[in-house]
């Protein structure tokens, strides 16, 4: 019920927001498609509120690296203004969800929320901890262990003024992090079921790593590495810069406009280390070749397949390349069987190939043209009430 009254409310407020560019099925976005399928590495960026997030960065580091990228907003934004209309509060809140839903996808990321309310303007992060309590850094644990990130990027590390909200926000995130490799800290059962796959025990041990590292968003000359957002993609033509930017114009509710031709938006942008220290950029993404283990050969394979499919495509021959990632598909779905026996059990390694595979099964889609399309028989809903689903498949 919940899901059908989803889907309506989407279809009736999808016309507002324009196709992104990678968001269609055309030769760039299956490119783009089979090159994330060479990559594990997997992100998370945490901020506060929708409008927060640097969409150049994102946008590089999901388009421009091809990393699996996830945005954690730890509130929905409906305690903020609205520039189009009298809503506010929690319809507030439904528009600024929206918004993010929409401008994420143009990122090329995923998205995820904890309960956190937004009161408004905050003066200290010890008065949003009060209202916030235990329930936020309980949600970011979750997400932490559902997504199970390589990389956290804290987006407000090292804030000691301003709103609260966001200074909260770059103190939680570490205490995140190190909880979420605690096996002494439970999460309720309540929980335990969310995402479908289930939140592992920990994630950020010895064994499963995960690197906190840092924005350098407000200065002329940033710390770090600073990332070539202005490089131009050879897929969309336009900049990595251009792309976010224009993802980022969604949030229409918060009199985005005057921002999008800001200096501010120009400025260059450093990722660093939790010491401050720079980021070998070689080191923010990981080759399927370079995963674990080192010595299973059906890592290799499924590169060398993943490699001619995109040949072929780049060369309009679709029959071959649908063929090289069917083959692509069926060698990851062996992984299980091909590589070590010791390692079977581990369901950390389980969980990379599940994700490995749906990467290599949406580029698969994407070459063959295979499309669903959901439509509910009822145009309203009543809780309670049944409705019928019509799925087309082409």
């Amino acid at each position: 019920m919940v899901c059908g009254a989803a889907l309506l409310f989407c279809a009736r407020t999808a016309s507002q927001f324009p196709a992104a560019p990678g968001t269609g099925p055309g030769l760039p976005e299956t490119i783009e498609a089979i090159d994330s399928a060479r990559v594990t590495t997997r992100i998370l960026y945490v901020t506060a509120h929708p409008d927060d997030e640097p969409p150049m960065v994102l946008t590089y580091l999901a388009r421009g690296l091809h990393a699996d990228v996830a945005l954690l907003s730890l509130t929905r934004g409906e305690g903020g203004q609205n520039a189009l209309g009298p809503e506010q509060a929690p319809q507030l809140g439904l528009i600024r969800t929206q918004e993010l839903l929409a401008a994420t996808r143009g990122y090329g990321v995923k998205l995820f929320f904890t309960r956190a309310p937004d009161f408004g303007y905050s003066k200290t992060p010890e008065e949003t901890m009060r209202v916030w309590g235990d329930q936020v850094l309980e949600d970011m644990v979750r997400v932490i262990r559902t997504f199970r990130p390589n990389i956290v990027v804290n987006g407000w590390a090292g804030v000691r003024g301003g709103h609260g909200h966001h200074q909260s926000a770059g103190i939680l995130t570490p205490k995140a992090v190190q909880l979420a490799a605690d096996p002494a800290f439970k999460l309720p059962k309540s929980q335990a079921l969310d995402f479908g796959e289930g939140p592992a025990a920990v994630w950020g041990t010895k064994e499963n790593p995960v690197r906190l590292l840092g924005i350098d968003r407000f200065s002329e000359k940033p710390k770090g590495y600073v990332m070539p957002l202005d490089d131009v993609s050879p897929l969309y033509g336009k900049t990595w810069r251009e792309m976010g930017i224009d993802a980022f114009a969604n949030h229409r509710s918060q009199g985005i406009a005057a921002f999008l031709n800001s200096p501010f938006s120009r400025r260059p942008i450093g990722i660093l280390q939790e010491d401050g220290t720079p980021v070998d950029p070689a080191t923010l993404i990981r080759p399927i070749t370079e995963s674990r283990p080192q010595g299973c050969k059906a890592f290799a394979e499924a590169d060398r397949l993943l490699a001619a499919a995109r040949a072929s495509a780049l060369g309009l021959d679709w029959p071959t390349a649908v063929h090289s990632l069917a083959e692509a598909a069926r060698t990851v779905a062996s992984w299980e069987s091909a590589c070590p026996t010791h390692l079977t059990g581990n369901e950390d390694f389980l969980f990379d190939i599940a994700r490995m595979r749906r990467r290599v099964e949406r580029a698969l889609a994407m070459a063959a043209g295979f499309r669903v399309t959901a439509e509910a028989g009822r145009s309203e809903v009543v809780p309670a009430n049944s409705f019928d689903v019509l799925e087309l498949a082409r």
